[in-house]
């Protein structure tokens, strides 16, 4: 143990001195991603979409029998105020030539004949709205548009319904006209119980720790292709594995220190994820204590820990056998694709619902399980997590042991022949 821990503190060292390491894998995701949130919501601050309201009606129209009153004015004024109060620009503008105005995002048009369709029972009233394609901005300003409309023709369906019912001396409610059958939601958890927002965001959090599981893999594996390869080709391979101590235990150091900068890339890309939710749920009002479990982000940090000894286990017997960085590179970046895309995939899928016969084969495959351990521990089955964490645990320590065991000091002394 006192070899090992000389060895290791060796690669340490080494590691303190490689400032570039460092910087991109501690203070890049730490900063960059604070920053991409901020400098995004700065950005679409900065530039509001332009709509402009066009209003080829501008009359006034009455339904005596109802006594309903519609302007196209007053109509045009609440869009402009209710638009103008979601954060976009808003122009009204006299005729249609605004549409080849290409600084123009949106154009909302109310057509002649719009006031006397919307008094009337037996004529439909419509807004045209253009938008612009391929346009982010007339995208936003469209659903914006849309709500607006949507609420105005609700209270003026309202409005019909009072003076229709009080019209035939019947008592009828609008709401029960308009919405006969309405969705009432109750959330639970898997087991059942009852579970607020909290837990939704919880999920969610969960999600996007196992997303940055694939980030952990990166560094960790091109650690040890420069721990390895590199040392060969810097010369100084063969001073280590002339000293009285087994190669077993120079490559476990190695292993040790890239699960070490895997760790640090692992709380790096979760404080740095973090910060930027926070910012982005400030804006809506939410806390993000408020889901955030302490036991989730230990349970992440020790299933990060075991998937990077799997993953170098995986390529460390291929890594050996090649005759540079380069091509030791890209077989780390085979076993990094291939974690991440089962990481990207338990993004966007329950593993713990794939069909039997399709979960199966994919045990076989170790990231699998640093899916699960997480999804299950999310959803509230921590034995169920227990046990795909402990599975994980075997694996890697199966796939070291094999991994070490095949290693020949010649191999790693000499790069194979071309």
């Amino acid at each position: 143990m006192s070899d090992l821990s000389t060895l290791l503190w060796k690669e340490l060292l080494d590691l303190s001195r490689d400032y570039k390491t460092i910087l991109t894998t501690v203070l890049l995701p730490l900063i960059l991603l604070p920053i991409l949130g901020l400098v995004g919501i700065v950005l679409v601050s900065q530039q509001p979409a332009t709509i402009a309201l066009v209003d080829e009606d501008y009359c006034e129209s009455t339904n005596s029998m109802f006594n309903i009153t519609i302007s196209s004015r007053q109509v045009a004024e609440i869009l402009y105020e209710e638009l103008g109060k979601r954060g976009f620009k808003v122009i009204e503008y006299s005729d249609m030539s605004v549409v080849d105005n290409p600084l123009v995002d949106l154009v909302v048009v109310i057509p002649k004949g719009f006031a006397a369709n919307a008094t009337s029972l037996s004529s439909t009233a419509s807004i045209l709205v253009i938008k612009r394609a391929n346009v982010q901005a007339s995208a936003m300003a469209e659903q914006a548009a849309r709500e607006v409309i949507n609420w105005l023709s609700y209270s003026l369906a309202r409005v019909k319904i009072d003076a229709l019912s009080k019209y035939a001396g019947v008592e009828a409610s609008s709401e029960a006209i308009l919405s006969p059958i309405i969705t009432q939601q109750e959330v639970v958890t898997v087991v059942g119980e009852k579970a607020g927002v909290e837990e939704e965001l919880k999920g969610l959090l969960a999600r996007f720790l196992v997303l940055a599981l694939g980030i952990v893999v990166t560094p960790a594996t091109s650690f040890i292709v420069d721990g390895i390869i590199g040392e060969r080709e810097r010369k100084t391979v063969e001073m280590l594995i002339s000293l009285p101590i087994p190669l077993s235990k120079i490559i476990y150091s190695k292993i040790l220190a890239a699960t070490v900068v895997g760790i640090i890339a692992t709380l790096s890309d979760v404080a740095g994820f973090l910060t930027y939710i926070y910012f982005t749920l400030l804006v809506y009002g939410v806390q993000l204590m408020l889901f955030i479990d302490p036991l989730l982000l230990v349970v992440h940090a020790f299933t990060s820990f075991l998937t990077i000894l799997t993953s170098v286990a995986i390529a460390l017997p291929f890594i050996t056998r090649t005759r540079g960085i380069r091509s030791a590179s890209n077989i780390a970046g085979i076993v990094t694709i291939a974690a991440t895309i089962i990481f990207f995939t338990g993004f966007i899928v329950d593993y713990y619902k794939l069909p039997m016969n399709v979960r199966m084969p994919l045990y076989l495959i170790p990231f699998t399980h640093s899916v699960l351990a997480i999804q299950l521990y999310a959803i509230g089955y921590r034995l169920e997590s227990l046990l795909h964490a402990l599975t994980l645990l075997a694996l890697s320590a199966v796939l070291l042991l094999l991994s070490v065991r095949t290693l020949d000091s010649e191999k790693i002394l000499v790069a194979p022949p071309s």
